[in-house]
C-alpha cells in the first residue's frame, strides 16, 4: 500500500467550503511499533497538515499519533475571496462541452508529512455547479 492523499473533494456553499481527505496511510503509533519491530523509532504517522489556495493558507495543523489508519479529514475554510471554478454537469461532458479558463477556479493544495519526513500532495479546484 502507497502512502498517499487518495481523495480530496470540497462542496461550497454561501461562501464557506468543506474539503474532506482520504489518507492512504498505516499510521503506526510507537507502542504498535514496538510491538511489532521491538524497536518504537520504526512508528510512522502523519505529523503536519496544509492547505493554501494560491498563497494564502486556509489551514495548518500539527497532529499526533492519534488518527487512525487510512484516516479521513474534514475542515471547512470561508472562500469568499478566491476565483470559485463552474463545474460541468454529467450531461454537459457528455456533450462534449468543455470550459473555457474563465469558468476555472483557483486550487486548493493540500501538503502532508509524515514523521519519517515523507511529503504527500494532491491539489483539486474549487469549483461548484452553480456558475458565479
Amino acid at each position: 500500500m502507497a502512502n498517499k492523499i487518495t481523495a480530496v473533494k470540497v462542496k461550497i456553499k454561501n461562501d464557506v467550503a468543506t474539503a474532506k481527505m482520504v489518507f492512504s496511510h498505516p499510521m503506526m503509533t510507537y507502542n504498535q511499533a514496538k510491538a511489532k519491530t521491538g524497536n518504537s523509532d520504526d512508528a510512522n504517522f502523519i505529523t503536519h497538515i496544509t492547505a493554501k489556495v494560491g498563497t494564502e493558507e486556509v489551514l495548518d495543523i500539527s497532529t499526533s499519533q492519534f488518527f487512525s489508519k487510512n484516516p479521513i479529514f474534514k475542515f471547512q475554510f470561508k472562500c469568499g475571496t478566491f476565483k470559485i471554478g463552474k463545474k460541468l454537469s454529467a450531461r454537459e461532458k457528455f456533450n462534449g462541452m468543455t470550459r473555457d479558463a474563465s469558468e476555472q477556479g483557483d486550487l486548493l493544495t493540500i501538503v502532508a508529512t509524515d514523521r519519517k519526513g515523507n511529503i504527500y500532495e494532491k491539489s483539486v479546484e474549487l469549483a461548484s455547479k452553480k456558475k458565479r
